[in-house]
């Protein structure tokens, strides 16, 4: 009775059992910081066995407590690739298909290093593989390969790779790593059509309607690993339309489509660009896919044909392209060519044209047919722009004039400067002030007298009027008589001051 009717110990009991349950999970005093990361302990069902009829939970456990993100079956490599309820536990998880497990079918996993972490924030320093079977044989077949973005190509996040055998088959499949890379295992021989895509609405198959996607057939087999590149694209079920053509210099038209355009493209589009005062179609030597203030166009514009190609590779001076230092060099840098990585050449929505001749100032004509976009689908347009006139040359002597007093004017070998001296023509109209300045290296406020002082000013040039000779009574300092003496010191003329 005595503690119910205790509020406060009760309360300081409740308060006391908060604290504790919120205090930083620490190690014992004394103890060394744990700094291990941890490591997987057991696996049920164990790695590479036969389960048949296999109906309970798959069971991962770790050699120490653990923090498991909760979307961890989508960080996981998962094949088949199903919806999987997840339990978390202390130091472990175990999880299991919704529909159950299929018969007859091996399932593979891989426990990926990210989000999984001690309760000291040590991570996985190595992805667990592993794989078991609900009553087939487990085979060595591997298929793997890489998937980039069209538009960047750059990996996109956890993106998939799914094998389709047909209806009803099971979607075996596999998740990217942080590079874009990704290996299937377990899978049954035969022919499959793969798809790569990013799993936006998370359902686990290619909506190609909304993802982007791309897809290739493959052949798995035990004899030889695959190796696959998937591009992903955006859907799109419309061909390229050109949009806009503008001048971007003399000789050079830049088209702008409402797609990404393949580059190169696969086949030759057909570019016509006409003069509408003078219906005459203007000479076309080179086009490039890329926008006009990133693609280059080698130096002489006749060595590439129509097709944007140059005749001589060597010339082409791209960004892809190195060319060889020399003769002695050429076979140096085909040994290392297999060893340097280019830059992936990226679509773009605009068609650079190198005309033969300078535009004009007139409206001309633009027709394309034959532009394919990163869907493959083939397109054009017609569209018009006007080209202007390019403003007058600037006339240097006129600009100088125009300058006024910033221009220098030409010396007279005969005129003087403000102080007297000549100045000397040879030394570019300088006075000869300024070259002793410059030989003396006075600094700009003493190299000579400011303009005020460079003749003494009209009341220095000689005494003042008041100081050209003394006043007659500050001479000496005293008055004196007429006789010379000084009458200063006469008591007489001192009573009558006084």
């Amino acid at each position: 009775m005595a503690l119910a009717s205790d509020g406060r110990g009760t309360a300081g009991l409740l308060t006391a059992a908060i604290l504790l349950g919120c205090a930083k999970e620490m190690p014992p005093p004394g103890a060394h910081p744990d700094e291990l990361p941890p490591s997987i302990l057991t696996i049920r069902p164990a790695p590479d066995s036969i389960v048949v009829d296999f109906d309970d939970q798959l069971e991962v456990r770790f050699d120490e407590p653990v923090r498991i993100p909760n979307d961890i079956t989508r960080q996981m490599f998962v094949s088949p690739m199903e919806t999987y309820e997840v339990e978390m536990g202390f130091s472990g998880m175990r999880l299991m298909p919704e529909d159950g497990w299929r018969e007859g079918v091996v399932y593979c996993y891989t426990i990926p290093t990210e989000g999984i972490s001690d309760l000291l924030r040590n991570r996985m320093e190595d992805p667990e593989e592993f794989c078991f079977s609900t009553g087939s044989e487990i085979l060595d077949t591997h298929v793997g390969g890489s998937v980039i973005d069209v538009l960047t190509g750059q990996p996109p996040r956890e993106a998939r790779v799914l094998f389709w055998a047909g209806p009803d088959s099971v979607p075996y499949g596999a998740i990217t790593d942080s590079v874009g890379e990704f290996v299937a295992r377990g899978l049954p021989p035969g022919e499959y059509e793969a798809f790569g895509f990013v799993d936006r609405n998370r359902n686990l198959v290619p909506d190609r309607e909304l993802e982007s996607y791309d897809s290739v057939s493959v052949v798995a087999s035990i004899d030889a690993g695959q190796s696959l590149h998937f591009v992903l694209v955006a859907p799109d079920t419309t061909p390229p339309l050109l949009a806009r053509a503008i001048s971007a210099g003399r000789e050079t038209v830049q088209l702008e489509f409402d797609d990404y355009l393949l580059s190169p493209q696969p086949g030759e589009p057909v570019i016509t660009i006409r003069d509408s005062a003078a219906a005459s179609d203007l000479e076309i030597v080179a086009f490039l896919v890329g926008s006009a203030d990133a693609v280059e166009f080698p130096s002489d514009s006749a060595a590439v044909d129509s097709t944007g190609v140059a005749e001589d590779s060597a010339a082409v001076a791209d960004s892809g392209a190195v060319a060889p230092a020399g003769a002695d060099s050429t076979s140096e840098a085909a040994a290392d060519s297999a060893e340097v990585e280019e830059d992936p050449i990226l679509p773009s929505r605009f068609i650079t044209v190198r005309l033969a001749q300078p535009l004009d100032s007139a409206t001309y004509l633009v027709s394309v047919s034959g532009a394919v976009n990163v869907r493959r689908l083939t397109g054009g347009g017609d569209t018009s722009f006007v080209a202007e006139p390019e403003p007058p040359a600037v006339d240097s002597a006129a600009a100088a004039a125009a300058a006024g007093d910033s221009a220098v004017a030409p010396a007279d070998p005969g005129a003087e400067d403000p102080v007297g001296l000549p100045i000397d023509s040879a030394a570019g109209g300088q006075d000869t002030l300024g070259l002793l300045r410059d030989t003396l290296g006075l600094p700009p406020d003493t190299l000579g007298l400011p303009p005020d002082t460079l003749g003494l000013p009209p009341d220095t040039l000689g005494l003042p009027p008041d100081t050209l000779g003394a006043p007659p009574d500050t001479v000496g300092g005293r008055r004196r008589s007429g006789n010379g003496r000084d009458r200063s010191r006469d008591p007489a003329v001192a009573r009558r001051r006084e």
